[in-house]
């Protein structure tokens, strides 16, 4: 009798990269998070370069670090970008330090930068990272999709006892129509619509959120089989 041997050879891998609901932030077991399990249903490796409280700057820079890395074999890859809110930053001193708006009134920086800031430059801001980010992947040939992790109205308490609540903010109005026309919707379409970020979505479709407001278990199963159905029809995965 002569037994076969079938060797299943994983030729692609999927990269992540996002905050806190890419990384599987209060899930019981992070191997349950949206990426590992869009991974194996593609049936890819997996790099996960997501980190918790990531502002999009980091989110930026380091998928730019990957992309330079490996543009020459593109091929190999799928990019999946987590964008976090867009109040979040990120500034080099001493090494790479991130502010977040639940710190104003216990860190410095946070103070000075959210007296200085405008809604209006942050939803710029983040149109001028999604537009570069797009240029780069599309320029190199990589198979990609992006998506925001909420509608950027969540509200959120500042962390100085006051209990005072800020939201991002996240507004197309600020956007001119012209410059819509820039983005690519397929791959990114929840950049117009809120029903179709990462915590709107599930919730809709049956999934909740943790204690922090982190999706749960069914909200990462329920997103995972969104990001994969896209794959399928819009990329031809």
């Amino acid at each position: 009798m002569v037994y076969l041997t079938y060797v299943v050879v994983v030729s692609k891998t999927l990269y992540t990269n996002g905050c806190s609901f890419t990384w599987g932030d209060e899930l019981s077991n992070r191997e349950l998070r949206y990426s590992r399990l869009l991974s194996d249903k593609l049936q890819t490796n997996l790099i996960d370069d997501s980190m918790c409280g990531s502002s999009n700057d980091r989110i930026l820079r380091t998928t730019f670090d990957f992309i330079r890395k490996h543009k020459d074999n593109s091929k190999d890859f799928i990019i999946v970008i987590q964008w976090s809110g867009i109040l979040r930053r990120e500034f080099y001193l001493n090494g790479w330090n991130k502010i977040t708006p639940t710190m104003i009134g216990t860190n410095p920086y946070a103070e000075c930068w959210y007296t200085l800031q405008s809604q209006r430059q942050d939803n710029q801001t983040f149109f001028n990272q999604v537009l570069l980010l797009q240029l780069w992947l599309e320029k190199y040939g990589f198979k990609y999709l992006m998506f925001r992790h909420d509608n950027g109205n969540t509200p959120q308490t500042i962390k100085d006892g006051s209990q005072r609540e800020i939201s991002d903010g996240y507004n197309t109005k600020y956007i001119d129509k012209e410059q819509l026309t820039e983005i690519n919707m397929k791959t990114f379409p929840s950049y117009l619509s809120d029903e179709l970020t990462f915590r709107e979505y599930a919730l809709l479709n049956g999934g909740g959120l943790k204690p922090n407001k982190h999706p749960d278990e069914i909200s990462h199963q329920v997103f995972s089989d969104y990001l994969f159905k896209i794959f399928k029809k819009v990329l031809d995965f």
